[in-house]
């Protein structure tokens, strides 16, 4: 209780110091005991294990990241193509092909060429629309409602960019110009 008292009775500035040494404190402590337990773990043979000595011969492929194939191609078993964007009116259009297990596609579109940047002119609820049986993909980027940020420069240039992801983990990508004028407006 003594403790607490003399803590109460300090300024400001002092608890400040107080706390912060305090804090340092059990920071070491915490930081003791886990170097601690490591130590007493390591010496108790529990941990990681080495890996056995070769025993002669060709070593072992290294293990297949999601995805690769194990065949002599390092091309890898999944895939997103953009085969073609471009303007149809007041809409741009993008379909394009997948190889893989797809799980989702996902596309934008962009102002000012393969470095632009995203616009907010589109509807971002209408999504890429997947057909599995013939693994293809579209996705029309329509004019959002209300008012936007972004208009459609009729002589800017435009791009989209696709991404697919995959079951097992892996995504792939690709983009292209919109050809095409956009709309007026």
């Amino acid at each position: 209780m003594r403790l607490v008292d003399g803590f109460l009775g300090l300024r400001l500035g002092q608890k400040i110091v107080v706390g912060g040494a305090l804090a340092i404190v059990l920071f070491l402590a915490t930081l003791a005991t886990y170097f601690a337990s490591l130590l007493i773990l390591s010496s108790a043979g529990v941990g990681p294990e080495a890996p056995p000595p070769q025993q002669g011969g060709t070593p072992a492929p290294a293990s297949l990241r999601p995805g690769a194939s194990a065949s002599a191609s390092s091309e890898p078993d999944y895939d997103l193509k953009i085969d073609r964007a471009r303007w149809e009116g007041e809409r741009a259009v993008v379909e394009g092909t997948w190889r893989g297990d797809l799980s989702s596609v996902h596309c934008d579109l962009f102002e000012g060429g393969y470095s632009g940047h995203a616009i907010d002119w589109w509807d971002r609820s209408v999504t890429a629309k997947m057909s599995f049986s013939d693994r293809t993909f579209s996705q029309d980027f329509v004019r959002a409602r209300g008012d936007q940020k972004d208009r459609i420069d009729p002589k800017g240039e435009y791009w989209v960019k696709c991404w697919a992801f995959f079951s097992e983990g892996s995504a792939a990508g690709d983009d292209t110009p919109v050809e095409g004028t956009p709309p007026a407006r």
